[in-house]
């Protein structure tokens, strides 16, 4: 069994949000983030003890603590008050990144910079269709030039443009990902959940050239793709560019999880993966773009 697996995509909350998720979020101004983890059932809860077991279970042996696309600054704040401290309670065995608001103004600068000097690695899980900005802001790019001077990547939610709609869902336009790809080319870009399906149009040749710097991860990936997406995403994009991410403790497999794990997703992973290409995607990609 492959070990010093790195989960480069899960997410976790404070105990007192675990206990009220809904009451916290309408107490905080986090409408859409209530929307995504109430309705379905597919969102699971996992404290430190739980996480570890579960981590420990499948061979992680580190995992990326993502932040969410908070709409208010404040909770940008609180939350990576939490990751920084989560991350010197268990060193080895996390990685954090920072969350930010760009449409609050220069307090999300201010905010983000002293978060990656905290020991953050990198800023997202950004949205900015979710958080009300856009790409071409003056605060964003100022994050953006941050970032890509020192060396920290930054991770996007991507949604697929076909497909099922579902609670929460709203549209990324891949296109203005490539777009800041070229305007930033020494950044480094994650786009989450297969890019949004970006990978397959890597088979144009001029899509190809233009996403030197973009790298996307796997996180959710059956709740969105049969397992056939491993070995053709990996074909199209490059071995180097595909990053095991999980998204735990999300239920990915509804009809057969009670509960989240994070065994049945490295199982498939491993299984679908072409050999020459299972330890780029589930370890080293992670660590050249993530660091740790």
């Amino acid at each position: 069994m492959m070990q010093g697996i790195i989960d480069s995509h899960i997410h976790r909350y404070p105990e007192h949000i675990i206990a009220d998720p809904l009451g916290w979020a309408a107490a905080n101004g986090e409408p859409y983030w209530a929307k995504m983890v109430a309705p379905d059932g597919l969102q699971d809860w996992a404290d430190r003890a739980r996480l570890l077991r579960d981590m420990d279970e499948a061979g992680v042996e580190k995992a990326v603590i993502q932040g969410w696309y908070w709409q208010r600054q404040e909770n940008c704040a609180e939350l990576n008050r939490w990751h920084v401290r989560w991350l010197k309670e268990d060193p080895e065995r996390f990685i954090v990144l920072a969350s930010a608001q760009p449409a609050a103004g220069r307090v999300a600068v201010e905010d983000l910079k002293r978060a990656l000097d905290e020991g953050c690695s990198g800023v997202g899980e950004l949205h900015p269709w979710a958080q009300g900005w856009s790409l071409h802001d003056p605060v964003w790019e100022e994050i953006a030039a941050m970032c890509s001077e020192r060396g920290f990547p930054v991770c996007f939610h991507a949604t697929e443009t076909v497909g099922r709609d579902y609670t929460g869902k709203l549209d990324t336009p891949l296109a203005e990902y490539m777009a800041l790809a070229r305007r930033f080319p020494d950044l480094k870009i994650v786009l989450a959940h297969w890019g949004g399906g970006l990978p397959f149009f890597m088979l144009n040749r001029w899509t190809a050239k233009q996403l030197k710097n973009v790298y996307f991860d796997t996180a959710a990936s059956p709740l969105l793709y049969d397992a056939r997406v491993w070995k053709n995403a990996v074909e199209m994009a490059g071995s180097t560019h595909v990053l095991y991410g999980s998204d735990y403790p999300l239920r990915v497999y509804p009809s057969k999880q009670s509960a989240a794990d994070m065994l049945m997703l490295r199982d498939e992973a491993l299984g679908a993966l072409p050999e020459d290409a299972r330890i780029a995607v589930m370890r080293e990609n992670a660590l050249r773009v993530y660091g740790g």
